[in-house]
């Protein structure tokens, strides 16, 4: 039976990759490389025989793994937290990538592969596996050195030049060109992701707004993953990689307060099927290959530990990272990880890469994780021999580079004219890439629905005109506002520029004439023409100039109601202080070294047992003998910690201390409880006259200190049909109240005997 099969390949590859990758966890590499070994086990290349029935269908099964596993990473990578991470290293991540394509496009003419090869191979080279520089940071003591954090932001950022050269590796290798037509590319694939990316900022947020209203998760998982696989079907559709739909749905969602849920309901998925995806990649590795290709294992991974340093480190160092710290950084970007893999297996499937590349990919990866922590815990002395080796002239050049670059910093801030115009700069060119993008793939949509049964229905020249009238109708709105943006810079630089000679109307005139023909002029090239007849263009162009001439102000509305939910969306109290925040942790985690201090976190589980308590209760400081000074919960900083704050799933915690107790804390911290009644839960209890004739009656919250002595807090009080939601401390008991307490099962049943018996002492909190 074909469902049989389909069950025994399914049983065969998970229990294959659960054993492997375990065994790989316990030796200390990557849980991926025991996902490849399974897939090298049980696939049809090494003997006596497959283990694996249907070939194809695990790895058809494996698109949805990367279409999971790349969401994952896009979740993220916020787009507010592109903006929070600074223009230097946004420019950076940028420089390296291009310096390590030059690299290897050397290296590829000197082994003579083709230019799309080499594009291939140097994509395998520009990604360096986050997962595993982290690790290496952590286990290295480095976390909150500055050159760590630069090597961290860059790694991360690295993830979305990999979503990037997927997308443009698959269109080339589907044309079968090198290099041809990759601006027109990249221009198409930045309209895409603006067009994409404003939809979804405009509609996700809404739409999981009311399914959270309706307290329905499981229809919350459910409609996100049809999101997700109609987004990568979408990419696919426009000609890009399905990668590239998951990886922004991912970006929008990380915006949202929803993500920590989302993420939750769909790490189980992610995990099982980003196994059949790095199983199916070792099902395709044939390990007689290795007898053939360890050379070039060998060359690549060399050349990975030797180039991809070199590149971004001088990519730091031309965005103003003092050079030293900019080759500090450049030290733990060696690592390569899945993207090179993924690559790979787009390259193998493509047939522009042999197969040989597989164990290629996988054999310098190997390497080059194993060698990064073994360099990085002697890179003072590679450093030092690093400085010994280059020419003073370099030496000088560099420094001088730094202190030009210093200078340019302490310069007085932009000229008035620039802080005035820059926004609306920004506002028209992300305008500008949401009409472009309509415009672009609007020709395809109405290919799309002219083939389906709806279209079917009418006319074809009916559906053409209709469906041109109500494109036209979408982008009127940007088009107002870029005319108005445009029309507020003209004047702006109109009177910016009167000298006296040319008079000012005439110089604004002349630019908003100027601008007229340049949108004019965008809009022809962009429309396709030849779709309808030239009158019919004419009618559905006076019909817009009617629009805009009659509902110009219900336009205006709509797009500042869509800037304004977008801007929600964008929101983050956190958001403008979270680049200084980090520059200042690490700042301080370099000054506590002097003080044998370290700073370090962790992530409160599902399930622990004091959730809901508060942490004068959890005795942190007298217990472990560290602090808690920040809890981060669902992406806001709580700074102000007093003894009442507890501690709740998700959040995570920020300890100060000495590195023994910093450890005993987090282990404490880390615990999940294993019984259901030590989760925090919502119960009621109710003041009868029993307890009305005990002291704890008519007092304060504050004078009870009711979360003190008993580990529950009282966040309701409903008294005469009224409620009091999160009570303050002046609040008084009164006979009659139903009080709302949270805690756990446990302390719930210590709080009723307290109040139950109002003479008998308190019982001891913790």
């Amino acid at each position: 039976m074909e469902g049989i099969d389909l069950i025994q390949d399914f049983a065969i590859l998970l229990l294959a990759a659960g054993l492997a990758g375990t065994l790989c966890k316990r030796l200390g590499l990557s849980v991926i490389v025991g996902y490849l070994v399974a897939g090298i086990v049980i696939g049809p290349h090494t003997p006596p025989f497959s283990l694996i029935v249907d070939e194809a269908r695990i790895m058809a099964l494996s698109q949805v793994g990367l279409v999971f596993l790349i969401f994952s990473i896009g979740l993220g990578l916020s787009v507010s937290k592109f903006a929070r991470m600074g223009a230097g290293t946004l420019v950076a991540t940028g420089l390296g990538a291009f310096f390590v394509l030059n690299f290897t496009e050397l290296l590829g003419f000197a082994a003579g592969w083709t230019p799309l090869q080499a594009m291939f191979v140097a994509a395998m080279l520009m990604v360096s596996s986050s997962a595993v520089i982290a690790k290496i940071v952590g286990e290295l003591g480095l976390a909150h050195e500055r050159s760590s954090q630069l090597a961290l932001a860059v790694t991360v950022l690295e993830d979305v030049v990999a979503v990037a050269m997927l997308t443009i590796l698959g269109t080339q290798a589907q044309a079968g060109a090198g290099g041809a037509g990759v601006g027109g590319l990249l221009g198409a694939l930045g309209a895409f992701v603006v067009l994409l990316v404003g939809a979804g900022l405009l509609l996700v947020p809404r739409l999981l707004r009311r399914l959270e209203a309706r307290a329905d998760p499981e229809m919350q998982t459910v409609i996100v993953a049809g999101l997700l696989f109609l987004l990568a079907l979408t990419a696919a559709k426009a000609g890009f990689s399905i990668a590239l739909g998951a990886f922004l749905l991912g970006a929008v969602v990380a915006e949202i307060p929803q993500k920590l849920g989302i993420e939750r309901s769909f790490s189980g998925l992610r995990d099982m099927f980003s196994s059949v995806f790095f199983v199916s990649i070792g099902m395709m590795i044939d390990l007689r290959e290795f007898g053939a290709v360890w050379p070039m294992i060998l060359g690549l991974a060399a050349f990975a530990l030797a180039g991809r340093p070199v590149a971004c480190g001088l990519a730091l160092i031309l965005v103003g990272t003092e050079p030293r710290e900019a080759r500090r950084a450049s030290l733990l970007l060696t690592p390569l990880g899945e993207f090179s893999f993924i690559i790979a297996q787009l390259g193998v499937s493509t047939a522009v890469l042999p197969s040989s590349f597989y164990p290629v990919a996988v054999g310098a990866s190997i390497l080059t994780v194993l060698a990064t922590p073994i360099v990085n815990r002697r890179r003072d002395a590679i450093l030092r021999i690093a400085d010994r080796l280059e020419p003073r002239w370099l030496q000088r050049t560099l420094e001088a580079y730094h202190g030009w670059i210093g200078q340019l910093r302490a310069r007085p801030s932009q000229p008035p004219i620039w802080r005035i115009l820059r926004g609306r700069l920004v506002q028209i060119g992300l305008e500008i890439a949401l009409v472009s993008g309509v415009l672009i793939y609007s020709d395809r949509l109405l290919e799309a629905i002219a083939g389906s049964a709806f279209g079917a229905r009418f006319d074809q020249p009916v559906l053409a005109y209709g469906f041109w009238a109500s494109v036209s109708l979408v982008v009127l709105v940007p088009l107002v506002a870029i005319w108005r943006n445009g029309s507020a810079m003209a004047m702006i630089l109109a009177e910016w520029m009167d000298n006296g000679r040319i008079p000012r109307r005439l110089l604004e005139y002349g630019l908003k004439a100027a601008l007229a023909l340049g949108l004019g002029y965008w809009i022809y090239v962009l429309l396709p023409s030849d779709t309808l007849t030239r009158w019919a263009w004419l009618v559905i162009a006076g019909g817009a100039a009617v629009l805009v001439a009659v509902f110009s102000r219900r336009l205006i509305y709509w797009h500042s109601e869509w800037q304004t939910s977008v801007r929600e969306v964008l929101a983050d109290t956190s958001g403008d202080t979270g680049e200084l925040r980090a520059q200042a942790r690490a700042a301080l985690g370099e000054s506590l070294g002097a003080w044998n201090l370290t700073l370090a976190d962790c992530l409160v589980p599902d399930g622990a047992g004091y959730l809901g308590r508060p942490l004068a209760e959890l005795s942190i400081p007298s217990r472990f003998g560290c602090s808690i000074i920040e809890i981060d919960r669902n992406g806001h900083e709580i700074l102000s910690l007093g003894s009442a704050a507890a501690l709740f799933p998700g959040d995570r915690v920020l300890l100060l201390g000495e590195a023994g107790q910093v450890a005993a804390a987090q282990a404490f911290l880390s615990q999940s409880g294993t019984a259901a009644d030590r989760s925090a839960t919502l119960d009621t209890a109710v003041l009868d006259t029993q307890t009305a004739t005990g002291p704890r009656m008519g007092r304060t919250l504050a004078e009870l200190q009711v979360a003190t002595r008993t580990g529950v807090r009282v966040v309701g009080i409903q008294r005469d049909g009224r409620r009091i939601l999160t009570p303050a401390g002046g609040e008084r008991l009164e006979e009659g109240d139903e009080l709302l307490l949270l805690g756990n099962l446990e302390k719930i049943r210590e709080f009723r005997h307290w109040l139950d018996q109002p003479t008998a002492p308190a019982p001891a909190g913790g």
